[in-house]
């Protein structure tokens, strides 16, 4: 029997997606072993957005909420998940692979005495797997007793939620001592986000191929003619071309649009993570050797100088 906890992150009222990927994963799991799926929010303000994860598969949602918790701080969420894990016994505690989760879990651990494994690409059973030196090597992970664990982003597809299913809410008591808020975030400042891949039906996408960030008036020409969303690889984002949130890949956002169109793209194991799942990808290449091929449905050898106007040219006729 696998008892799993999944912390639901939640930011500005709104559960993060790679949450309800862990959620969606631990929920398959404990199917497959008659266990329980229970979720542990941590912050201020997040009752209604917690209320929420018993539609994704929650069967209980333990909700702490204090004003000191608005911001995150290690210290702080430390204790009160630490607090309530000493009380509440499960066999899997699983994080998202955030910058808040991969912080959160590992000092979670450390103050419970447990295994802790950071940015787990498969779950299978008690069985974590990770992909490691550059992806080249595929790790897998079991340890006795209680495990933590943070699941990267498209780990699991998180689903729509089923409004026939709820869970049971309970408050959790939140006990801060002084040694936990010592510190105090005095500011941040958070890049508003320009585009939305995840939930993208056809994505345009450049990698270094494309040549210049001019060039890159040809990608935004046909995303416009298609009503599609621009993405990159990292190399065009390292570049300065496009902003970060644009990035797709082990280092970006992982997505599964209808159609994907890899512009200028090699086709590297690191951006292939992040688009495997597309329904249809349609690769335009001057390499016929290029890597992307080996995965496209639709492969075009040829400049992208000279291809993307002629379907441009196409799409509006």
């Amino acid at each position: 029997m696998s008892n799993i906890l999944v912390y639901a992150e939640i930011e500005d009222g709104v559960v993060h997606d790679v949450s309800l990927q862990c959620l969606a994963k631990g929920r398959e799991i404990a199917d497959a072993s008659s266990g329980k799926v229970d979720c542990l929010a941590v912050g201020s303000g997040i009752r209604a957005a917690a209320e929420g994860l018993g539609a994704f598969g929650a069967e209980a949602v333990f909700v702490a909420e204090d004003a000191k918790l608005e911001q995150y701080l290690t210290s702080p969420f430390k204790k009160v998940v630490s607090d309530f894990l000493k009380t509440n016994s499960y066999d899997l505690i699983l994080f998202p692979a955030t910058t808040v989760g991969d912080d959160l879990a590992p000092a979670v651990a450390e103050a419970l005495g447990v295994a802790c494994v950071l940015h787990c690409d498969g779950l299978a059973g008690d069985a974590l797997t990770r992909l490691e030196f550059d992806r080249k090597v595929s790790t897998t992970y079991k340890a006795e007793g209680c495990t933590i664990a943070s699941l990267k982003d498209g780990i699991a597809v998180a689903g729509a939620p089923d409004s026939s299913r709820s869970a049971q809410v309970s408050d959790v008591a939140v006990e801060l001592d002084a040694a936990s808020t010592k510190s105090k975030v005095l500011r941040r400042d958070v890049a508003k986000k320009t585009v939305n891949l995840k939930d993208a039906k056809i994505i345009v996408a450049g990698g270094a191929g494309v040549g210049t960030k001019e060039n890159f008036s040809l990608i935004e020409e046909l995303a416009d003619a298609l009503g599609a969303q621009i993405g990159a690889t990292r190399a065009v984002v390292d570049a300065g071309w496009l902003p970060a949130d644009h990035q797709i890949g082990q280092t970006g956002v992982t997505v599964r649009p209808a159609v994907y169109i890899a512009c200028g793209i090699s086709g590297a194991v690191q951006h292939r993570v992040g688009m495997l799942d597309s329904g249809k990808i349609i690769a335009i290449n001057t390499d016929k050797n290029a890597p992307i091929f080996k995965i496209a449905h639709y492969k075009i050898e040829g400049d992208l100088k000279e291809v993307l106007p002629k379907l441009v040219k196409l799409i509006k006729a």
